[in-house]
């Protein structure tokens, strides 16, 4: 009719089927609301952080439930551990080492806490959610277009430029300072395994002379009793042999338990059953470290894994005062509002023309005295890293200059004992069961040089064994073999 709205949605029903042209209508209205949405979260969309994907990281959690599921199994059949490899007899330390690297289990957790770490990359640098709201109930607004009946809108926070790229460089720093403990775990095991080898190698050697030199007791024994048969000893003689003969084996019994006792150290060190076998070399020379001090401390200064976890922290602190300065930048927050009209049949003017809008907020740092305090509190720890940097340096040095002085006074008294002093005891000892042999020594004199002699032997070995634990410490104090090359 001429003069009337000719429109269908001009006289909607109540229950709304009447709108005619609604439906077509949001379909021309939200292309343009979707646009907008998009390009808001586009905007939004984190750019790839440098490092972010990491080989090693894991993606698939099928793959980290597979793993969960093995390491599990594994710990609660500990108990019923299967036999572990044989080792060849002459196992060197460094056999041992490579061992412990392998399957130790504190690496292994050291390990996946790197991982772990760097894992949270995405997480950090990752912008926030959008929020979605849909109010379809309420008193709603009555305009000139008609009556809202649904109110629906999208929001986003959108952190200030450089925000979230600096989040994710701290995370970063600290999955590098977890790679770094890693290494410097990896040095302690490494120096413990060999300081624990010495020490069944060691224990090994004191059984070893020790049950020779019962052996040589025993015929002592064997002499003075036939001595007194004849009627040219005394009786005496017979029962301290005997005695010292007891004592000896009462000494191999201690000694076999620190024998047992170092073995169940090294292998639990390479995660191998604590009674398994635990073969090492037969003998073995005093170590010698060829470099000098300041050659040492100059590696260790490159080297040395503690030093670079603590230039590590520093740089860390340094991060963190960025991402504190950038909290003085406001953040914003975008959204993107889609109201629904329907036409009011009671007012010709109605159109149903559906409402939309875009806004933008933002945030207002304005509470200045947390901001400053959390910048002040990251150089703090620029400065308290510092220190403890100043201070592993020193303690380094020391470890240096105690180690390289207890190796040179061990060599020369192990090489002492060997060219020197142990041929005159046992020398002694020959002259002295001759002359008892023949009525002109005293048999106390044969039991004293034959305590001394063995004495003298197992000093030599402890000796020994306390060199090649001295190059161990200062292998780990400069963070590697001081022979091995980076």
């Amino acid at each position: 009719m001429p003069g009337s709205d000719s429109r269908d949605r001009s006289a909607p029903s109540p229950s709304g089927e009447g709108r005619g042209g609604v439906g077509a209508h949001c379909r021309q209205r939200a292309p343009k609301s979707a646009l907008v949405l998009t390009a808001l979260l586009a905007a939004c969309a984190p750019t790839p952080f440098p490092g972010g994907e990491r080989e090693l990281v894991g993606r698939d959690l099928g793959d980290l439930d597979a793993l969960q599921s093995r390491t599990l199994d594994r710990l609660s059949s500990a108990g019923a551990a299967a036999p572990a490899e044989a080792l060849p007899d002459g196992t060197s330390p460094d056999d041992y080492v490579r061992l412990a690297l392998a399957h130790s289990p504190e690496l292994a957790a050291a390990r996946q806490r790197v991982l772990r770490l760097r894992e949270r990359i995405p997480q950090v640098t990752a912008p926030p959610d959008p929020m979605v709201e849909v109010t379809p109930i309420g008193e709603m607004a009555r305009t000139a277009a008609g009556e809202v009946t649904v109110m629906t809108g999208v929001s986003q926070a959108i952190p200030y430029p450089g925000k979230l790229d600096a989040l994710g460089r701290v995370a970063d720093q600290e999955s590098v300072i977890a790679g770094r403990e890693l290494r410097e775990r990896e040095v302690e095991v490494a120096g413990e395994v060999r300081r624990a080898y010495w020490s069944l190698y060691a224990a090994e050697r004191a059984l070893e002379l020790t049950a020779a030199a019962r052996d040589l007791l025993a015929q002592i024994h064997a002499a003075t009793e036939a001595q007194y048969r004849a009627g040219q000893g005394r009786l005496q003689d017979v029962l301290l042999a005997g005695v010292e003969v007891a004592e000896t084996d009462s000494r191999l019994v201690e000694l076999r338990a620190d024998r047992a006792a170092a073995a169940a150290m090294l292998n639990s060190l390479a995660d191998r059953p604590t009674d398994a076998s635990a073969p090492v070399v037969s003998s073995a020379e005093p170590a010698s470290i060829g470099a000098a001090f300041d050659a040492l401390a100059a590696d260790a200064a490159g080297a040395n894994p503690r030093l670079a976890a603590i230039r590590e922290r520093i740089e860390l602190a340094r991060r963190q005062r960025h991402v504190a300065h950038l909290q003085r930048y406001p953040d914003l927050v975008a959204s993107v509002s889609y109201n629904l009209v329907d036409a009011d049949r009671e007012m010709p003017t109605a159109t149903g023309d559906d409402q939309w809008s875009i806004g933008v907020g933002v945030s207002i740092p304005l509470w200045r005295g947390k901001l400053a305090a959390a910048e002040r509190e990251a150089t703090r720890g620029i400065l308290e890293a510092a220190g403890e940097l100043a201070a592993e340096q020193n303690r380094i040095a020391f470890r240096l200059r105690e180690s390289l002085a207890r190796l040179a006074s061990q060599q020369e008294q192990a090489t002492l004992l060997r060219d020197s002093i142990i041929p005159q005891a046992r020398a002694a000892l020959d002259a002295s069961r001759a002359a008892y042999r023949t009525g002109a020594s005293e048999f106390i004199t044969t039991v004293d040089n034959w305590r001394r002699v063995l004495t003298l032997e197992l000093m030599r070995e402890r000796l020994v064994a306390d060199t090649h634990a001295a190059a161990a410490s200062i292998a780990e104090a400069v963070g590697r073999d001081p022979e091995t090359k980076p």
